[in-house]
Formats: structure tokens, sequence, C-alpha cells
């Protein structure tokens, strides 16, 4: 062996890189886990983000304040199980819109709204007709006090999915009762209040869809 293959071989195998057949690389489901894995993860994420919701019911059901700090550690804990697996989802699959949606709210609920607005907006940009990542990131709107782009995105969401419109505008009532400019909250409730209308029976809508 010549001392240029000599030293090629030592780089590949201190580069630790996985070969296929003679004369390539390993097609990345090998090297990063399979479509199934990516399913798999996402199915593990989405069992622990029900497991939060769970214990957020169980706090909202109690008014001790031990038990109230006892069930936020542990919901945060929950969550961040769900980020961990949601991540290696879109991992191994970048184009696994779902997850990135799913992403975006455990990032949301761990306290990462940056984050939370990227993942998203990867969810978008993969399938732009995405209601549930459309009705999220307006929740995150929201938050930040983005109420024009939330609006906007209502307008997108709403006829694809009214269900999620009603969501949001549940979600957005509930900001406005913790707006401090009456001014603004009484702004925003209008807007609920006309949306609402617009729809109709908000009862009729959610189990239509």
């Amino acid at each position: 062996m010549g001392r240029w293959s000599v030293l090629l071989l030592i780089f590949l195998q201190a580069g630790n890189l996985v070969f296929a057949a003679p004369g390539g690389i390993a097609p990345r489901e090998s090297r990063m886990g399979t479509p199934a894995e990516a399913e798999k993860h996402y199915r593990n994420g989405l069992r622990h983000r029900d497991a939060a919701w769970v214990y957020e019911e169980k706090m909202s059901g109690t008014k001790d304040a031990k038990d109230r700090a006892a069930y936020a550690q542990f919901i945060q804990r929950t969550y961040l199980r769900a980020l961990e697996e949601f991540k290696k989802a879109t991992e191994i699959d970048p184009e696994f819109y779902q997850a990135f949606g799913s992403l975006g709210y455990v990032y949301r609920k761990t306290g990462d709204v940056d984050a939370a607005l990227g993942a998203y907006g990867q969810a978008l940009s993969l399938n732009p007709s995405y209601a549930e990542a459309i009705e999220y990131r307006a929740e995150a709107y929201l938050e930040l006090g983005r109420i024009e782009d939330a609006k906007q995105a209502y307008e997108v969401v709403a006829p694809l999915k009214p269900a999620y419109a009603v969501r949001l505008l549940q979600f957005a009532e509930g900001i406005a009762g913790q707006m401090a400019d009456d001014e603004k909250r009484q702004d925003l409730l209008a807007w609920v209040a006309d949306k609402r209308e617009k729809l109709g029976d908000v009862k009729e809508v959610i189990e239509k869809w």
C-alpha cells in the first residue's frame, strides 16, 4: 500500500465515517435513524405532552401551594421530555412538519418563545396549510403582544379549520383578561366578539370539525 493510501485510511478511520457498499457513504437512514424511528420519537413526545396536560388539569383543581408547586415542577420535566423526543424526530426526519409543530408547542411551554416561533416557521415552510401550527403560532404572537400578527393568522386558519379558530379566540380572550391597558383590552375583546358572531354557533363548529 502506498504512502497516500495509508494516510487516507488513517484519516477515514479517525473521522469515524460509515461506509455502505464499496465507494459510497451509507444513506442517512443508517446513520441517523429510519422514518419509523422518527415516528416512534414523535409518538413518545405526544405521550409526554398529553401527560403534562393531565397534570395541568390536576394542578388547576388544587389550591394548596405546595401541591401546585410540585405539579408545576413535574409538568415542566414532562414537557422537557417531550421536547427531547420531538427534537429527535425532526433530526431524523427534517421534513416531519407535525413534529416541528409539536416542538414549537413544547418550546413555548418551557419558556423559549423565540425557539417556538422558529419551529412553527419550519413546520409551515414544509406545509403552509398546517392549521395546528398556524393557530399555535398565533397564540405565541398573542403572548408577545403581537396582536395584529395574531389577527392575520386567524384569517388564515378560520377557513382551514374553524375549530382551531374557536380555540384561538378563546386564547385571545384569556390574553385580553391579562392586559393592563384598558383600551387595548376592549379592542381585543371586541375583535373576539365580532369573529365569534361571524363563526356562528361555537358548539356546532367544534362538532363539525
